[in-house]
């Protein structure tokens, strides 16, 4: 019933493909009046592919020779540096706005890590925030489409930045994401005048991206390479970690949707849990996931 108002209120309609006897990545959209698909992190189709950020469970990786693929000039410098090839799609600054197809859709920074971007649809009052770490810049709307990571309860935090400086200033490792995390502790350890080693592949991106640092005793590696040091994580099974996370915890995911104030939240990525959903719902919004989307196209 929701997808149907949605349908009629908005002018788009929200499926996933099958594949087999399962589906797709993640979701589609096809604004219904110019009959236009747009797959949102997911594997190619007809249409277009909508590239929120350059980590691999958004499939960028698989869109690199896709033409009608679209990601921000950094995302596309990050897929270019892993997957040893150039993305030959569609690139934009964040910020900039877009026309395809008769469709114009805005950018929005993110802040999940250099380069992730929203895609506002103005005609349909559309969002499609991909991961998000600050929602301050997002627009609001009728229609979110947005992740709910951090989508239990137990999951309140906040980073612990003076930590991560304290400890690399002493020398220890640091078990860092290589892709995104890991150049935003760079860039937070390079401003603060602290030098640092990193893993081959962490400054490959470093260096794509214009990120700069002096050699010193901390070393950037991925969180399986820590022998003597910390993983910086709001994962609770890291035994040795110190918080730092590149999603909104729970608390923000509500203060996202507040901000964004959509009629309908629809989460296509991540862990929503009941809890999260009737919380939701209590302030009127209509709430879907995945399992909601039983409209499903070839």
């Amino acid at each position: 019933m929701e997808l149907l108002e949605i349908a009629e209120s908005y002018g788009i309609l929200i499926f996933r493909r099958r594949f087999g006897s399962r589906f797709r990545p993640h979701l589609s959209v096809r604004v219904r009046e110019l009959n236009v698909d747009f797959h949102v992190d997911s594997s190619p189709g007809r249409g277009y592919n909508i590239i929120t950020h350059a980590h691999t469970d958004h499939y960028g990786n698989r869109n690199m020779k896709n033409f009608k693929a679209i990601a921000s000039v950094e995302t596309s410098r990050i897929l270019n540096a892993t997957e040893n090839q150039p993305f030959r799609g569609i690139v934009h600054n964040v910020g900039e706005k877009l026309s395809l197809s008769g469709v114009t859709i805005e950018t929005y920074p993110t802040h999940h890590m250099h380069g992730s971007s929203a895609y506002y649809f103005r005609e349909n009052n559309l969002l499609i925030t991909g991961d998000v770490k600050d929602y301050s810049n997002l627009p609001r709307c009728d229609v979110l489409i947005t992740e709910a990571t951090y989508g239990h309860p137990v999951h309140v935090f906040n980073d612990e930045l003076d930590r991560v400086i304290e400890v690399a200033e002493q020398g220890y490792e640091l078990g860092v994401y290589p892709i995104g995390k890991a150049q935003r502790i760079a860039s937070l350890l390079s401003k603060n005048g602290i030098g640092f080693q990193a893993s081959e592949k962490i400054e490959k991106i470093c260096k794509v991206l214009g990120i700069e640092f002096e050699p010193g005793d901390s070393r950037l590696v991925s969180p399986k390479e820590v022998k003597n040091g910390f993983v910086l994580s709001a994962q609770r099974f890291y035994r040795r970690r110190i918080v730092v996370s590149d999603h909104v915890d729970y608390e923000g995911i509500i203060d996202m949707v507040n901000h964004c104030d959509p009629e309908y939240v629809i989460f296509y990525h991540g862990n929503p849990t009941n809890q999260l959903i009737e919380e939701l719902e209590s302030d009127g919004r209509k709430v879907l996931t995945l399992r909601d989307i039983n409209v499903s196209l070839s």
